[in-house]
């Protein structure tokens, strides 16, 4: 894979994944069966979202300033310790909702720090050549981390407890870091030290002249508020409209992922030379069509494939979009840019759940999967519009 460094960050990241994707079937079981309190799950995901909302571009400038291989490792140690105090309060049955409310908060504050760290450090360690199949492979982490944390979470679960399983999400962390003490990378130290304040809107104004990035972001930041919706609907669909069981609604939920890993696999093995709007029309279009097939094709198989290709199409976008932006975007601003992103692209999501809770109240899951599907429709138009002016402007 790549070279040593890549392979350690890649590694220390899978663990962690599969860590995390165990820690919160693990958590939520324990809401459900043990505290019996379906509705504080609920809560808990939205107050998981917060730090996104509240802290994520502010960061920015904190991270160009410090070691982003400390940051790194001082966030899986960080996240490893909060996870083993939460495992042992479990098992010590004196965790109740406002503690675990409390971890899970300070933990995703933490990853507001990881993430874009990460991102800003990939480019630095692996040739300019290798982006897009470094890019693929830290892209397909995620879904490799909820097929296999799926396939044995439950199991785990039930055979060693709630406790021991948030335990083993602990370790991954500290695993995490462990592999990321030997990554081989050395901070450039810039020669003049911003205020925060200042460093913070160079860093917007950076993203605002950049004409390119600044379209990719509005339209990449656009398109959450559309394409989360269907981790809503696929539960309606193949329990209340297919009357389906429980089985077939886990080979659904799989179908997702397993394509954006066959996507993330093809990326990573071949080069594509398109440009970051023209793969942002692809895509779009392609989960419109997703979106349609769902409506007008009511058929298990049919839905099977949609969601296939869902996650084929969805992981095309991240991949396409975050490798133009790692190898576009100026070093010097990389930590604040990807702060800035994620910020909006999680109060996007946010949104996107709120306007599909509301949208429900008055149409059918059918009716509204029409209705998100073309304003993705719209978007298409607006980045193959985008896209022609880009390329004339070049010209």
């Amino acid at each position: 894979m790549i070279n040593k460094d890549y392979t350690l960050l890649w590694w220390g990241q899978f663990v962690s994944q599969v860590g995390n994707r165990l820690y919160l079937m693990a958590l939520s079981w324990y809401f459900v069966a043990t505290i019996n309190n379906a509705e504080g799950l609920f809560l808990l995901f939205v107050i998981s979202s917060l730090p996104s909302l509240l802290f994520g571009a502010f960061v920015g400038p904190l991270i160009e300033k410090w070691n982003k291989k400390r940051i790194i490792i001082f966030c899986d140690i960080i996240s490893g310790i909060l996870t083993g105090i939460l495992a042992f309060m479990v098992y010590n049955n004196v965790a109740n909702e406002p503690i675990i409310y409390l971890i899970c908060f300070l933990l995703n504050s933490v990853n507001m720090l990881f993430s874009p760290a990460v991102n800003s450090i990939i480019p630095v360690i692996i040739p300019a050549t290798h982006l897009q199949k470094g890019m693929s492979y830290i892209k397909m982490i995620t879904f490799l981390g909820q097929i296999l944390g799926a396939a044995i979470g439950g199991m785990l679960v039930g055979l060693i407890g709630v406790y021991l399983t948030i335990l083993l999400n602990s370790v991954s962390f500290i695993l995490s870091a462990f592999s990321e003490v030997f990554i081989n990378f050395e901070e450039v130290v810039k020669s003049k030290r911003e205020k925060y304040l200042t460093s913070m809107k160079e860093g917007w104004k950076y993203v605002y002249s950049n004409k390119l990035v600044k379209r990719v972001t509005i339209i990449s930041v656009a398109c959450n508020l559309f394409l989360p919706v269907i981790f809503i609907f696929i539960p309606i669909i193949i329990k209340t409209e297919l009357g389906l069981d429980s089985i077939h609604y886990g080979f659904a939920d799989a179908m997702i992922p397993i394509g954006s890993v066959v996507i993330a696999l093809l990326l990573a093995n071949i080069r594509l030379s398109i440009k970051p709007l023209m793969s942002l029309s692809i895509g779009i279009a392609g989960i419109s069509l997703c979106y349609c097939a769902f409506s007008f094709l009511p058929s298990y198989y049919i839905i099977l494939l949609a969601l296939f290709l869902y996650g084929c199409f969805t992981n095309f976008i991240n991949i396409s979009v975050i490798t133009y932006f790692v190898g576009t975007v100026d070093s010097n601003y990389r930590g604040r840019f990807f702060s800035i992103l994620e910020s909006f692209s999680y109060a996007s999501i946010s949104m996107a759940y709120a306007l599909a809770t509301l949208l429900s109240s008055y149409v059918t899951v059918s009716q509204s999967l029409i209705i998100n599907g073309a304003c993705l429709g719209i978007l298409f138009l607006i980045s193959v519009l985008w896209n022609k002016k880009s390329q004339i402007n070049t010209n």
